[in-house]
């Protein structure tokens, strides 16, 4: 019964159990070994952990943008919003960034390497950088560089830089001028063009090698300006150089049809006719702005002598000359059939869907009173009907007597979301 009554019981405190060292596997209760399992345990979740997103590939370099002292902060902190700001308003200059990259890493830059970042320069912010950059480095000017460079600063619009790299090169040909001088006309410098092509023609080597582009150039210069000698001047060098034929002619007979020498255009066409070839026809533009300038004088018998001649050359139409003829059509009164056999040769050429073609055609049956054709014409305009179209054929109802379907036309406009100025005028005729 002793030996029972010791028994403990089931609350009651217990004992620590005895220490013994010789266990293998039985983990140390003391408080000095817990820093040794957290650690372990931190070990053991930081490998569970999964790895990092990889960076996409190539990434884009981070270069050195110049800085000057006064986008320092002044209290010593940094502004992140606005350095947001100012790098998000600038353009961005690839041409800049792969000098700047070139420049960190000690790769010189050759003449290919300029020509190749000029050519795919944009604006004249990414010209200037790449310009400076040759000064900086004292790279010698070439004159295909310098060509380049004068080419870039001239298609940005920048004349001024331009005409500064033009007087700096030492060596000159007859490219380097007439990029000068398209830039000039481009520019709606004309008088500069002119001056400028002047001295060229001073040279003697310039002189025999004169330039296409040149000479298009200032005959557009002297068209504007309305400078009828001088352009008779490079008429004459065009004909010693034999360069009446393709833009240098159309821009001959565009220079005489503006100064209303009708006789001197028709002299200028029949001669690019006799130097034409299958390679190189009397462009379309000669053709539409002979015509265009016959209409706008009022000679539309030799409008319509001009639109036989280019039939029988055998020179493309297209919708511009179709339509300029139809625009004949239209206020000729004796030529009715004309306008027929137009009509077929646009369905010949497929444009018989063109909007423009469809407004001629329209205008021209309107006027003639065949408004039952004007309106098949206009039901088989290609997609959506432009203004013009509409507007046409609402007054040709108008004017025709056809006031329901002239109301109607209105109408449709209007659902259309179309509100011309010719619909006042419709209504005013529907009114009668």
């Amino acid at each position: 019964m002793a030996r029972c009554s010791i028994a403990k019981p089931l609350g009651g405190t217990t004992t620590a159990a005895p220490h013994h060292p010789h266990r293998c596997g039985q983990l140390p209760t003391s408080a000095a070994a817990s820093p040794i399992i957290t650690t372990r345990t931190r070990r053991l979740s930081a490998l569970s952990k999964p790895p990092p997103p990889s960076l996409p590939l190539f990434p884009r370099p981070k270069l050195p943008i110049p800085t000057t002292s006064s986008d320092a902060p002044t209290n010593g902190k940094q502004d992140n919003s606005k350095e947001l700001n100012t790098v998000s308003s600038r353009p961005s200059s690839g041409a800049g960034d792969v000098l700047r990259l070139m420049d960190v890493l000690c790769v010189a830059a050759d003449e290919d390497v300029y020509i190749s970042l000029l050519k795919n320069s944009v604006d004249t912010s990414e010209v200037a950088t790449v310009h400076a950059h040759i000064k900086g480095a004292a790279f010698p000017l070439p004159l295909p560089l310098a060509n380049r460079l004068l080419l870039t600063y001239a298609s940005c619009g920048d004349t001024v830089a331009a005409r500064k790299v033009f007087d700096e090169m030492p060596v000159k040909n007859a490219f380097t001028w007439a990029t000068m001088v398209s830039a000039y006309s481009d520019g709606s410098l004309h008088n500069e063009a002119i001056r400028l092509f002047s001295c060229m023609m001073c040279h003697e080597d310039l002189a025999a090698d004169v330039r296409d582009c040149s000479i298009v150039a200032v005959l557009r210069s002297c068209a504007r300006l309305g400078e009828l000698s001088f352009g008779e001047q490079v008429h004459a060098i065009a004909i010693k150089a034999r360069r009446v034929h393709g833009d240098t002619g159309s821009s001959l007979l565009q220079l005489y049809c503006e100064s209303n020498r009708h006789d001197s255009a028709r002299q200028v066409l029949e001669t690019m006719r006799c130097s034409s070839s299958q390679l190189e026809p009397v462009p379309e533009a000669a053709w539409t702005s002979f015509m265009t300038a016959c209409h706008r004088d009022g000679l539309l018998d030799e409008a319509f002598d001009v639109f036989r001649d280019m039939v029988s050359s055998g020179d493309a139409r297209s919708s511009f000359s179709l339509s300029t003829i139809l625009a004949v059509c239209a206020e000729s009164e004796k030529h009715g059939w004309f306008g027929q056999q137009v009509h077929a040769d646009a369905v010949k050429h497929g444009v018989e869907t063109n909007q423009f073609v469809v407004s001629g055609l329209v205008h021209m049956y309107a006027n003639q009173g065949r408004l039952a054709d004007a309106a098949r014409a206009f039901e088989g305009v290609g997609g959506k009907p432009d203004v013009v179209c509409w507007n046409a054929m609402a007054m040709g109802y108008a004017r025709g007597g056809w006031y329901r379907e002239a109301a109607r036309m209105v109408y449709q406009m209007k659902a259309a979301g179309i509100d011309p100025p010719g619909v006042n005028v419709v209504r005013m005729a529907c009114a009668r």
